[in-house]
């Protein structure tokens, strides 16, 4: 908002110089930034303009400096002062009456997040989670849906158009889900679980709900027990404040005929074939190609797990290499079952119409899925290479090009395709939590090799921090807790999340901190009313002391924060600033007595700043998917 506002300033002011011939008509083009405060309790910003605009002008970049501060010096409503620091850089300090302006428009409007132009909004589909239907959400599944839900609110605060999607991996002819069945069937007929099979208190938990259908055929159980495990999914998930448009189911790809007629597609798009090779790429350091080699494939696929099998076809190839992938991949094997990734070709292309005219996909993987980044790119470039523009690119075929392609014609259009597969398709990966207690690892795995579920993580925080609270009230804390604490870390780093802290109901606890600072807001205005005072924007020139100041930036933030998170996917820099405002807004409290009946415009104005921070912690939380409580 302020960083937005003093960039318009400066837009007009070089407007204005080169209307005065002290700028040249390139001052235009160039490209104006202006940093986040140097000195919160002064109120300073600075920008880089003049050491940016220098070069493009033909100026010493301290001239330039000396120019704009003597224009933009002379908005006394505006500015403090202007100084020019360094070779070039200038420093702004901001009059806190203009700063105390932006507090009407926060209670006006609310914290504005949408940055978008028309052409920029996007048609978004966001798959993540996406766990297989033959067990618990586990605790490591639930950073990624944490980081996902929330990704998912961001972008629609920055005003695009999305779609949350959750991929049922249920096909018919899965190996899992088949072992998943036979290991219930088992349970059902009193037998023990095959040593393959799958062991744990959800499988009987899951038989117990299926007595009726002992001694029924493996199919049948098949499908009851997968439905089972999606409903038992889909409950822990809403717990946890995370919920789908679409539960996508993968069979039902193959019951419509997608699967078959995409793979048909391929091969007359002439990047899938029988022919009886594999090509493999090794990649040096930087992504360098090394080598291109082609595996005969005609006499044994005993080293390929998706090509083996018996049968008279020949293995269907997917020559994902063309499009930067590793290797190529199976889309048939030889007894004429499909692989995975042959549903993944046709359920990418059928993702594009979640929302209706989809530009984009985002997938959330989880920490063993970093060779599907070349992998799904490959996919996508594949099935949509006749919508992308070949590269221009006349040069000739190098020699690992010609292992790969037939021509500089191919070549071009295959990377036409990757480049416009990249553009379309982000994959998102991350990475491991590592559970913390007295500063050691905690074994997060229950008795007998049981995996510790996520919906069983809420409901012990939940227990620790509301031990007599309502079952509904334990799970909203123990939901809050754990959002917050996965979220406060980058998605694609390692984390460790201490257990302890994370049920301590002091400053200590992050999550406690924030959530404090709301219900201390609140609390506020409540006494502020009992005493007769409100809250009002006629004297918020009143609100001139650094502690106010600090705070109105931190406020004014939070739309940049939202712009810069909707563009890099980094959720946690929300977290972190949930933080740094209840921070600025408990250090304003202790420093700046609010309700003061014996001065009601000074109250009334500090009553108005303390809305603007409730509605800046509600609306951050919220994106974090962590409830902003009125009373703690």
């Amino acid at each position: 908002m302020i960083r937005e506002a003093l960039e318009k300033k400066l837009v007009t002011a070089i407007a204005e110089l080169i209307s005065a011939g002290s700028l040249p008509e390139t001052a235009r083009t160039v490209r104006i930034e202006v940093d986040a405060p140097k000195n919160p309790d002064h109120g300073d910003l600075m920008t880089n303009f003049a050491m940016v605009g220098s070069k493009t002008l033909g100026m010493n970049p301290r001239a330039v400096a000396e120019i704009l501060a003597g224009e933009l010096g002379s908005d006394t409503e505006v500015f403090a002062s202007v100084e020019i620091a360094g070779p070039g850089f200038l420093n702004f300090r901001l009059n806190p009456a203009w700063v105390a302006g932006f507090v009407a428009s926060v209670l006006e409007r609310g914290v504005s997040y949408s940055h978008l132009t028309p052409d920029q909004v996007e048609k978004i589909n966001v798959e993540f989670v996406s766990v297989n239907p033959n067990g618990p959400i586990t605790i490591g599944s639930g950073r990624g849906a944490a980081y996902g839900s929330a990704l998912c609110n961001v972008l629609e605060a920055a005003g695009h158009e999305v779609h949350r999607e959750y991929y049922i991996n249920d096909g018919v002819n899965s190996e899992q889900m088949r072992l998943f069945a036979e290991s219930v069937k088992a349970l059902l007929n009193g037998q023990a679980v095959p040593d393959n099979g799958y062991k744990g208190d959800y499988v009987q938990e899951v038989a117990n709900g299926l007595e009726h259908l002992k001694g029924a055929e493996l199919a049948t159980i098949q499908k009851a027990s997968q439905d089972a495990m999606i409903e038992a999914q889909r409950t822990a998930l809403e717990h946890f404040r995370v919920n789908f448009a679409t539960w996508f189911s993968e069979q039902s790809l193959h019951d419509a005929g997608e699967v078959a007629r995409v793979i048909g597609e391929l091969e007359s798009k002439h990047v899938a074939d029988e022919s009886p090779f594999r090509t493999k790429i090794e990649t040096a350091k930087g992504g360098v190609i090394k080598s291109v080699t082609k595996e005969d494939q005609a006499v044994t696929n005993t080293d390929d797990e998706d090509a083996s099998g018996e049968g008279e076809q020949a293995t269907l190839w997917l020559r994902s290499t063309k499009f930067g992938d590793d290797q190529d991949r199976v889309l048939r094997r030889r007894d004429g079952r499909l692989t995975y990734i042959a549903s993944d070709v046709a359920y990418h292309k059928d993702k594009f119409n979640r929302p209706a005219g989809g530009t984009k996909l985002i997938t959330v993987l989880g920490p063993d899925h970093h060779g599907y980044i070349g992998r799904l790119t490959a996919v996508v470039a594949a099935m949509f290479i006749d919508q992308a523009t070949p590269v221009d690119d006349p040069t000739p075929l190098t020699e690992h090009e010609e292992i790969l392609f037939g021509n500089v014609e191919e070549r071009n259009r295959c990377r036409g395709a990757q480049a416009w597969a990249k553009d379309h398709l982000t994959v998102q990966i991350f990475q491991i939590v590592r559970f913390m207690k007295d500063g050691k690892p905690a074994p997060m795995r229950k008795r007998d090799g049981n995996i510790y579920a996520l919906i069983d993580l809420i409901k012990e925080i939940g227990e620790e921090m509301r031990p007599n609270g309502t079952e509904e009230e334990k799970l909203q804390a123990g939901s809050d807790v754990a959002r917050f604490f996965y979220l406060m870390r980058n998605h694609d780093t390692a984390m460790d999340f201490d257990l302890e802290l994370a049920t301590k109901q002091s400053d200590e606890n992050p999550v406690f901190y924030v959530q404090y600072a709301h219900a201390r807001i609140c609390s506020v205005i409540r006494k502020g009313a009992e005493s007769g005072l409100a809250a009002s924007t006629a004297h918020l020139g009143l609100l001139d002391h650094a502690k106010e100041t600090t705070l109105i930036l931190k406020i004014a933030e939070l739309r940049d924060e939202i712009a810069q998170t909707a563009s890099d996917y980094a959720v946690n820099r929300l977290a972190n600033y949930a933080l740094e405002l209840a921070r600025s807004y408990h250090s304003f409290y202790d420093t700046c007595r609010v309700n003061q009946p014996e001065n009601p415009e000074l109250s009334s104005a500090r009553l108005a700043l303390c809305e603007a921070t409730r509605t800046a912690l509600h609306s951050v939380l919220g994106l974090l998917g962590v409830s902003a409580p009125q009373e703690m």
